[in-house]
């Protein structure tokens, strides 16, 4: 089911390669303690981000690795819209199955999540409890995302 609202993300403190996250929107929500192992769910989210914003159409997804089970988030652009795919699955790199499809506006879906990540970012968190951001790709991000706002409301 496809549904059109604004996209609510927090990250919380990191603790030793764990993150709190939680999803929402409208009556949908999800909270996870997700890791930053296989991958760094963050650095893979600003990767997804300046992709998007550079007009790639579905870049690649974030991994919310629970350890074994596994939530993505897959955002795409359409002709006129964003959307976020949340999937699911048993464990790393197996089957998924949909759990929620949400479309919108970039204001509605890229913006929180950049906002959200921006937000996570300027806390600096070290290790062991999680690495830091690259500052270039924050800035990138942040440029691409200015960019962008100014294009839409001109």
């Amino acid at each position: 089911m496809i549904q059109r609202s604004k996209i609510q993300i927090e990250f919380g403190r990191p603790e030793h390669g764990w993150l709190l996250t939680n999803f929402r929107c409208n009556d949908f929500k999800i909270d996870l303690d997700i890791s930053d192992v296989p991958l760094d769910p963050m650095v893979q989210l600003c990767d997804a981000l300046i992709e998007i914003n550079k007009g790639i159409k579905e870049p690649s997804r974030i991994i919310w690795h629970l350890e074994p089970y596994c939530y993505y988030l897959q955002l795409r652009k359409t002709e006129n819209a964003y959307k976020a795919t949340i999937l699911e699955s048993d464990k790393f790199d197996s089957p998924t199955k949909m759990t929620k499809e949400i479309s919108g506006t970039f204001e509605e879906i890229i913006l929180p999540l950049y906002r959200a990540l921006k937000k996570f970012w300027s806390q600096s968190f070290k290790p062991p409890h999680w690495d830091e951001l690259d500052p270039k790709r924050i800035k990138e991000l942040t440029k691409l995302i200015k960019e962008k706002k100014e294009h839409n409301n001109s």
